[in-house]
C-alpha cells in the first residue's frame, strides 16, 4: 500500500462556522479506536497485521491556533498534514488536526489510511463521531465491540473466478488513453485533480434515462463514464475498476477496509445508443456484484496478466461515487460537509469521482506522469460533454468517434497570389544582378550570372523542342551543375528529375525509364556509358555548354524570359523508396514549392541570409535549401558530403561561409551535438528533422549560451513537399521529453485519423493525413499506388481536395500541436502482443550510457523477434555497451514481450540521405563483427610505415583491434558515411583526397593504401 507515501491516504476536511470542543473530540476519537479493531491495527512486513488492545491506542489530535490564516496558507497547512506518511507499524492509522481560525471558525482534518478505512467506513466514522461527541457532552461513556468479520468471505470464490474468467476473456489489457506525456517505463505515484460540472440540461437528460432504465445512482454515473471514455479514447471495449463492498452480514457497522475492486467490462458495439449503454451497465454491475467474492489479485492471476510496471494491470481507469446524504459531520451543535483533499498522488491513470446531489461535484484524478494539467482539463471537459450529448439523444447511435481533433489548417496557400520560384528568382536577378546567388568553393556566381547560365540551358532545351510537361533528368552532384540544370529546366517550362550519379548504374537506368525522362544534363564528371535507357537520350554536358556560350554572353547579361507556368504544372519529379522497396516517382507541381518557400509562415529568408546546401539534390530537403535561398534572394552555399559528416568540417564551413540557415537530418544533428555543438552557434535558424529528435541532445544545445537563435523541427513526407508541419523547439519541450512536430505549414491541412478514417480526440494517437497546396499530384505511372495513398478529403465541404496518408502515427497535444509517435507499419506482433518499437526505443534510451536505439522486428522461423541496436553516448567511458546488462535492466522496466535482443554497435548505419539504414541493420549479424585472430596489417613486422598508418586509421574508424590486408570494409560493418569519415581522416593526416568511388572499387586496407600512395602520401611520410 505504498508505505512512505500519501498515495492511499484519505484527507477529509470539515469547515465549521464556530469553535469545536477539542477535548470532547479527543475523547470521542479514542473511544472510536477502542471500539473498532481496524483503528488499532498496524502492519509489519510482509503484510502481517498487529492489533493493539482497547485502551492502548490514542488517536493523535493536534490543535493549531491560526487566526487570520489566509485560504492559501490554510491549504498549504492541510496539504502538508495529509501528505505526512504514517508509520504503518504503529496504530492508529488515523489522526486529526483542528485549525482554530478565530472568527472564521474551526477547520477539522481527519487523515486516515485506506488500509483501515473504506468509503463506507468514513461515513461510519462521521456518524459515530457525531453520536459519541453528543453522548460525551451528556456525560455518557460509549463502549463498542467489533462485529464479527465474515469468515466465509471466499466461500464462493471458485464460482466467482469462473465468472470473471469468462467475462474478461479477450478484454483489452490496456486502454488507449489520450495522454500528452510519454509513458515512462515505470509509472510513478504523482497525481492531481481537475474539477468540473455537468450541464443542468444534460444532467436532467441523464437522470431521466436512468429512471426509465431503473439504474441506481452509481450505475447512472458509470453509464455516463463509459460513454465519455469511448468518446475521448475511441475504445469500444472498456474495463473500468469500481469499488465493491465485501461486507458480510454483521459487518455493516464495522469500520475497516471491506472494499475490493471489480473490473467491470462494458462493450459499446457499432450503432449502440446511450440507452443501450445504460442497460449494458446495469447488467454488468448486477453480475459483477453477484460475483464480488473473487479478489482482484486472484482474477489477475487467473487471467495470467503479465506484470507491466508502466501501467496498472487490466484496468487503468476507475470510478467512485458518493451519495448526497453522505459525508456530514455534526459536532458541538454544528454541521459540516466533507471535502476530500487531493493527496498529490494517483491510484489510477484516470479516476472519476462523483459526489451526487442537485449539482453533482465531478473530480478527475489523473496521473501527472501521463497528463499535463491542460491536457487533463481538456479531456475531462470533453468526456463530460460527450456523455451529456449522448444522453440528450439517448436513442440515437453513438458517433463512431467522439469529439475529434480539430482540422489543423494554416493559411490559405498560394492560390490567388501564385508566383513560381523560378519567376521569383528571375525577379531577384533583374533587380540585384550582382548579388551573390551560388557559392561552391572558389566558384562564386551572382544572380545575374546564374540567370545567364540557366537561360543558356533553357534556350538549348527550347531549341530541342522541349517544353511544358517534359521531364529533364539532372544527373549531377549538389552544386552549380545541379542548380543550373534545375533552373534551366524550369525556365524552359519543363520539370526536372534530380538523379544521384553515385548510385549503381542499373538503378539510374531504371529511374530514368520509370520517370519517362527525355534528356539528361550532366557535368563533365558524370557518365551514362553502358546504360540502355540513358544511352538513347540526348545528353547535354553543362560544362561544354557554358564554354560554348561564354564568348557570346557576358556575365550578368539578361537571360531569356522564364516560361510562364500554372501552379498545377509539374515542377519536378523525385523518387522515394516507399514501403514496398520499389522506388516511386513523386510528381510535384509548382504550387507545392511556392507553398514550401517563400510563401510559408515558418521561416522568412532574405537577401542577408546564406543558406547551406548540404543535402543531395535527389532528396527533398534540397528543395527547401535551393529554393529557400534563390526564391528569397539569399546566397546558396554548397558543401560537399563530407562537410555534413564531419562535425569539425561543418564547424569550419559554417564559420568560413557565414552560414545563417542550415538543415540537418536528426542523425547528423545528433552527431554534431555530440562532438561539436559550438559549430551551430553562428546560425540564425537551425532546422532539423527527418527522424525523431532526441530531447536530451536538444536540451544540451538549448542550455548553451552560444546556441542558434532558433531551432525548428521540420516534418514532412516527399509527397507533401518537404515540410508539412513545423515547431520552434524550446526548453519546455525538452523538459517534457516530447519534441512536437508542431503545426501545419501555411497552406497545409492536417488530420489525425483512426482506423475508420475519423478524427481522433485530442491526446489520442492516429495516422496523420496531410493536404493543401503542398500536395503532390501522385506517383508517376502508378495509378493504383496513387489512389491508395492520395485519398479524397472527407472534410472538404466543396469536394475535390485530397489527403495524403503518411503512414506516420502522431498524437494530438493540447492546443493542437502534433507529436510524432512512430510508423503505422512499424507496429508488429510478438507472441500475440501488439508492439510499438518506439516504446522499447524510449525505454532503452533512458538507460545509462545508451545514446541511440533502433528497434525492429526480425522475422524468424518461430515468428517475429524484437531486436534492438544501440549505441553509446560520446561522453561514456571506454568500452562497448554490455548487451546482457541492458537486457537485464530492461526486464526491470518492461514486460517480457517488450524485451528485445540487444546488439551494441559503435554507430548506427545511415543511408545516403543521412537517415538510419534499417535495411542494413536487419541484413547484418546479431553481434558486432569480431576481429580476425592474426597479426594485423601494418604491424611492425611488415616494414611499411604507410600501410601501418593507413591501417591504424581503418581500425580507428571501424573500431576494431586489427584487420588483414584483404578484409572488406563492408564485411566489417562499414558503410558509406563511415567510409567518408575514413577518407576525411586520411585527408587530415596525409593531405590527400581519395575519391569515394575509387575506394569502393577495392574497399580493403591494401586497396586503400595503394590509393593513398598514388596520391603522394608516401612523400609526406619521408618529409
Amino acid at each position: 500500500m505504498s508505505p512512505g507515501t500519501a498515495r492511499y491516504h484519505v484527507g477529509a476536511v470539515y469547515r465549521f462556522p464556530g469553535r469545536l470542543d477539542v477535548p470532547r473530540l479527543r475523547t470521542a476519537l479514542d473511544e472510536l479506536a477502542a471500539a473498532h479493531p481496524a483503528l488499532r491495527r498496524g502492519f509489519r512486513p510482509p503484510g502481517l497485521a498487529v492489533e493493539a488492545d482497547p485502551g492502548e491506542v490514542r488517536v493523535p489530535c493536534r490543535w493549531v491556533a491560526a487566526p487570520g490564516l489566509s485560504e492559501e496558507e490554510l491549504g498549504d497547512l492541510l496539504d502538508g498534514e495529509t501528505r505526512e506518511p504514517f508509520d504503518l507499524r504503529r496504530p492508529p492509522l488515523l489522526r486529526a488536526l483542528v485549525v482554530d481560525r478565530g472568527a472564521a471558525g474551526d477547520v477539522l482534518l481527519l487523515t486516515v489510511h485506506h488500509l483501515v478505512c473504506d468509503g463506507a467506513s468514513l461515513t461510519l466514522i462521521e456518524e459515530e463521531l457525531s453520536r459519541r461527541c453528543a453522548e460525551v457532552a451528556d456525560g455518557q461513556t460509549v463502549r463498542g465491540a467489533a462485529a464479527p468479520s465474515g469468515g466465509a468471505l471466499l466461500a464462493e470464490a471458485p464460482a466467482a473466478l469462473a465468472y470473471w474468467r469468462g467475462r474478461l476473456a479477450g478484454a483489452p489489457h490496456a486502454m488507449a488513453l489520450p495522454s500528452d506525456l510519454p509513458r515512462p517505463p515505470v509509472l510513478g505515484t504523482g497525481g492531481a485533480v481537475h474539477r468540473a460540472a455537468f450541464a443542468p440540461g444534460a444532467l436532467a437528460a441523464l437522470r431521466a434515462v436512468a429512471g426509465q432504465e431503473r439504474l441506481s445512482p452509481f450505475m447512472t454515473w458509470l453509464a455516463a463514464y463509459a460513454v465519455g471514455l469511448a468518446a475521448v479514447t475511441g475504445d469500444r471495449d472498456l474495463v473500468v475498476a469500481v469499488p465493491a463492498s465485501s461486507r458480510e452480514t454483521g459487518d455493516g457497522a464495522e469500520i475497516g477496509m471491506f472494499v475490493d475492486t471489480l473490473p467491470l467490462r462494458v462493450t459499446l458495439p457499432p450503432g449502440v445508443t446511450a440507452r443501450e449503454v445504460a442497460r449494458r451497465v446495469r447488467r454488468a454491475v448486477a453480475e459483477g456484484l453477484a460475483h464480488r467474492r473473487a479478489p482482484l489479485q486472484d482474477i489477475l492471476t487467473e487471467l495470467r496478466i503479465a506484470t507491466d510496471r508502466s501501467r496498472a494491470p487490466l484496468a487503468q481507469v476507475a470510478l467512485t461515487h458518493r451519495g448526497a446524504d453522505e459525508g456530514v459531520l455534526r459536532l458541538a451543535g454544528q454541521r459540516a460537509r466533507r471535502t476530500l483533499l487531493p493527496t498529490g498522488t494517483a491510484k489510477y491513470e484516470l479516476l472519476w469521482s462523483v459526489v451526487d446531489g442537485d449539482e453533482p461535484e465531478l473530480e478527475l484524478e489523473y496521473h501527472t506522469d501521463l497528463f499535463s494539467a491542460p491536457a487533463a482539463a481538456a479531456l475531462h471537459e470533453r468526456l463530460i460533454a460527450a456523455a451529456g450529448a449522448a444522453f440528450r439523444t439517448p436513442d440515437a447511435a453513438l458517433p463512431d468517434a467522439g469529439p475529434g481533433s480539430p482540422v489543423a489548417e494554416s493559411g490559405t496557400g498560394t492560390g490567388a497570389g501564385y508566383e513560381a520560384v523560378h519567376q521569383r528568382f528571375a525577379r531577384h536577378a533583374a533587380r540585384r544582378p550582382g548579388a551573390p546567388a551560388l557559392i561552391e568553393g572558389p566558384l562564386r556566381l551572382s544572380y545575374g550570372e546564374l540567370a545567364g547560365r540557366a537561360g543558356a540551358v533553357a534556350a538549348h532545351l527550347r531549341a530541342t523542342g522541349l517544353g511544358r510537361g517534359t521531364v529533364v533528368a539532372v544527373l549531377a552532384e549538389r552544386g552549380a551543375a545541379s542548380v543550373t540544370g534545375f533552373l534551366g529546366a524550369l525556365y524552359a517550362g519543363c520539370a526536372y528529375l534530380p538523379v544521384d550519379p553515385a548510385q549503381p548504374a542499373a538503378r539510374i537506368d531504371r529511374l530514368l525509364a520509370s520517370a519517362d525522362a527525355v534528356l539528361v544534363t550532366e557535368d563533365a564528371r558524370a557518365t551514362v556509358a553502358g546504360l540502355p535507357v540513358a544511352g538513347r537520350l540526348p545528353v547535354l554536358v553543362l560544362e561544354r555548354l557554358w564554354a560554348d556560350t561564354a564568348a557570346g554572353r557576358s556575365a550578368g547579361a539578361p537571360a531569356p524570359d522564364p516560361a510562364a507556368v500554372t501552379g498545377e504544372d509539374i515542377a519536378y519529379v523525385m523518387f522515394t523508396s516507399g514501403s514496398t522497396g520499389e522506388p516511386k516517382a513523386v510528381v510535384v507541381p509548382h504550387r507545392a514549392i511556392s507553398r514550401l518557400v517563400p510563401e510559408a509562415d515558418y521561416l522568412t529568408i532574405g537577401a542577408r541570409d546564406r543558406v547551406a546546401h548540404l543535402s543531395h539534390p535527389a532528396f527533398d530537403a534540397a528543395t527547401f535549401e535551393v529554393w529557400g535561398a534563390l526564391a528569397g534572394g539569399a546566397a546558396l552555399v554548397t558543401g560537399g558530403r563530407e562537410v555534413a559528416l564531419s562535425p569539425a568540417r561543418l564547424r569550419e564551413f559554417i564559420a568560413r561561409e557565414r552560414i545563417t540557415v542550415l538543415w540537418l537530418t536528426a542523425t547528423l544533428f545528433h552527431q554534431v551535438v555530440d562532438f561539436a555543438p559550438d559549430a551551430l552557434a553562428p546560425l540564425r535558424v537551425l532546422l532539423a528533422g527527418g527522424e525523431q529528435l532526441d530531447a536530451r541532445r536538444l536540451a544540451v544545445l538549448l542550455a548553451r549560451p552560444d546556441r542558434p537563435e532558433r531551432i525548428v523541427n521540420g516534418y514532412g513526407p516527399t509527397e507533401n513537399t518537404t515540410f508539412s508541419t513545423w515547431h520552434d523547439i524550446t526548453d519546455r519541450d525538452t523538459a517534457a521529453g516530447i519534441i512536437p512536430i508542431g503545426r501545419p505549414v501555411s497552406g497545409t491541412t492536417a488530420h489525425v485519423l483512426d482506423e475508420r478514417g475519423e478524427p481522433v480526440p485530442v491526446g489520442a494517437v492516429g495516422e496523420l493525413a496531410v493536404g493543401g497546396e503542398g500536395l503532390a499530384h501522385g506517383y508517376r505511372g502508378a495509378p493504383a499506388a496513387t489512389a491508395d495513398a492520395f485519398v479524397p478529403d472527407p472534410f472538404d465541404p466543396r469536394g475535390g481536395r485530397r489527403l495524403y496518408r503518411t503512414g506516420d502515427l502522431v498524437r494530438v497535444l493540447p492546443g493542437g500541436l502534433l507529436a510524432f509517435e512512430g510508423r503505422r507499419d512499424d507496429q508488429v506482433k510478438v507472441r500475440g502482443h501488439r508492439v510499438e518499437p518506439a516504446e522499447v526505443e524510449r525505454a532503452l534510451c533512458t538507460l545509462p550510457g545508451v545514446a541511440e536505439a533502433v528497434v525492429l522486428a526480425r522475422p524468424t522461423e518461430h515468428g517475429a523477434e524484437l531486436v534492438a541496436w544501440v549505441t553509446a553516448g560520446a561522453g561514456r567511458a571506454a568500452g562497448p555497451l554490455d548487451g546482457p546488462a541492458l537486457v537485464a535492466a530492461l526486464r526491470e522496466r518492461l514486460p517480457e514481450h517488450l524485451v528485445p535482443v540487444v546488439v551494441p554497435l559503435d554507430r548506427l548505419p545511415v543511408n545516403a540521405s543521412g537517415k538510419t539504414d534499417r535495411a542494413a541493420l536487419l541484413a547484418g549479424p546479431l553481434a558486432p563483427a569480431a576481429a580476425p585472430e592474426q597479426e594485423p596489417a601494418g604491424s611492425p613486422g611488415d616494414g611499411d610505415p604507410l600501410t601501418g598508418r593507413v591501417t591504424a586509421l581503418w581500425c580507428e574508424v571501424l573500431d576494431v583491434p586489427a584487420v588483414r590486408p584483404g578484409d572488406s570494409f563492408l564485411a566489417l560493418g562499414g558503410h558509406s558515411i563511415m567510409a567518408l569519415r575514413l577518407l576525411a581522416r586520411l585527408d587530415e593526416e596525409f593531405e590527400v583526397t581519395v575519391d569515394l568511388g575509387d575506394f569502393f572499387a577495392d574497399p580493403t586496407p591494401a586497396g586503400l593504401t595503394a590509393l593513398v600512395r598514388e596520391a603522394g602520401a608516401a612523400d609526406v611520410l619521408t618529409d
